[in-house]
């Protein structure tokens, strides 16, 4: 997969926030680390795609990833550096559920596996 295959890229959480507000990263760290994310057991998703190798964290914005039991919800996965920029878009406007099922029963460990996973998703309107 190359850099060119992704969606969207944003230097900073602010510019990601002005293009998406909807699906808004919140700048509160507090808020942040309380919604539900993937770090790939704790240590973060290698970026083998831009070339940095660094540690990343797989988003569900708005609010996280949907626990069990409630309802979904239709968003944007990102890929961030532990919350900061630059943040990368990898889906938009599908089902957070969805997306968080697809790489919870993988385990992916570098980005390139969680594009493979979240970008087919269909955009859609979940029913719950």
């Amino acid at each position: 997969m190359a850099i060119d295959d992704l969606p969207r890229r944003f230097a900073t959480v602010a510019a990601y926030n002005s293009a998406y507000p909807e699906c808004a990263l919140p700048m509160d760290v507090t808020v942040r680390n309380s919604q539900r994310a993937y770090h790939a057991a704790m240590v973060g998703v290698a970026d083998d795609v831009t070339g940095t190798n660094a540690s990343l964290t797989i988003e569900f914005l708005p609010g996280g990833a949907p626990a069990p039991g409630e309802a979904d919800r239709v968003g944007t996965v990102v890929a961030t550096h532990w919350g900061r920029g630059p943040l990368i878009v990898l889906a938009e406007d599908v089902s957070l559920r969805a997306a968080w099922k697809a790489v919870t029963a993988q385990f992916p460990t570098q980005l390139s596996q969680v594009c493979s996973l979240v970008m087919p998703l269909p955009r859609s309107v979940p029913v719950d």
